[in-house]
């Protein structure tokens, strides 16, 4: 029986028996080759559901939508599940109405090739479960173009790396494509959106671009699982996995911390410590 025939009967179970109310998982796309989310609630659409490369979404995005529709079975990967914890850590959805069904991940695969954010996964199997749909995968060896890349880009001076980044940055034309499908980016009115006071300038001018992302990426430190939903929706192609994979490393490094791999631990930058020397205060 393959993956997705087992993920199939399994979802048919578990709303056949009304343990579940709703299955959320992916379904063949409207075009060959591409996959979409699936909401599944009744037993014989079961069958709908699949699993393979070009299921990239990250599910735990939807989570949140459906919070009071009962309890919600998802199929997670190794980053959707790491973005579940974070879910879990702030207290925006509960344990007890969720069952996931993990799946392993030999990553995902966009426009034929496999997602940047693949390269570099460390954690290919859910963190967090409770059955798994077929065997786990091994974790993959680091993509040596990607660390190459990272090297490099570490190794500029500070305005080489402002000139890069200004230069990708300048093409976000303000869709908010990387907001929407990141599902840790769950505020209520987003920091961009504010009016009374207007926080960031709403043009797609070099500066009011760079505060958006700049601003975003802070608040996604210690949260952003590096899934890579944002760089794949980007319609301009902007690398926005180097910005997200160089905070990680920062927060990894200062503060031994990496988002959503342990339930009991704390996001990083939702402690205090006194005896932080806070170095890098001038």
């Amino acid at each position: 029986m393959s993956r997705s025939e087992k993920l199939r009967q399994r979802a048919k179970e578990l709303l056949a028996s009304k343990e579940v109310a709703m299955v959320i998982g992916y379904c063949a796309g409207s075009k060959p080759g591409l996959s979409q989310p699936a909401f599944i609630t009744r037993p014989e659409e079961a069958q709908r559901l699949i699993f393979d490369s070009t299921c990239s979404q990250n599910l735990a995005n939807y989570l949140l939508k459906v919070k009071n529709s009962g309890k919600v079975a998802v199929v997670a990967k190794g980053c959707d599940s790491r973005s579940i914890v974070v879910l879990l850590q702030e207290n925006q959805i509960q344990r007890e109405n969720l069952y996931i069904l993990g799946v392993g991940c030999d990553g995902v695969v966009q426009n034929g090739a496999k997602s940047v954010s693949c390269l570099a996964c460390q954690y290919p199997n859910p963190v967090i479960y409770d059955e798994m749909i077929g065997d786990e995968v091994e974790k993959p060896a680091p993509d040596p173009i990607v660390a190459k890349n990272d090297k490099e880009f570490e190794q500029l001076s500070s305005a080489e790396r402002w000139q890069v980044l200004s230069e990708d940055i300048s093409r976000c034309i303000r869709c908010y494509a990387c907001r929407q499908v990141c599902p840790n980016c769950y505020c209520p009115v987003c920091f961009v959106d504010a009016s009374m006071p207007q926080l960031v300038g709403r043009t797609h001018n070099l500066s009011d671009n760079m505060a958006f992302h700049i601003i975003r990426a802070l608040h996604m430190a210690g949260r952003c699982v590096e899934c890579g939903a944002c760089h794949r929706a980007c319609p301009m192609g902007i690398d926005l996995m180097r910005l997200n994979r160089r905070v990680a490393r920062i927060v990894r490094e200062r503060f031994d911390s990496v988002a959503g791999v342990d339930i009991n631990k704390p996001p990083a930058l939702t402690q205090f410590n006194p005896a932080d020397p806070q170095e890098f205060i001038k």
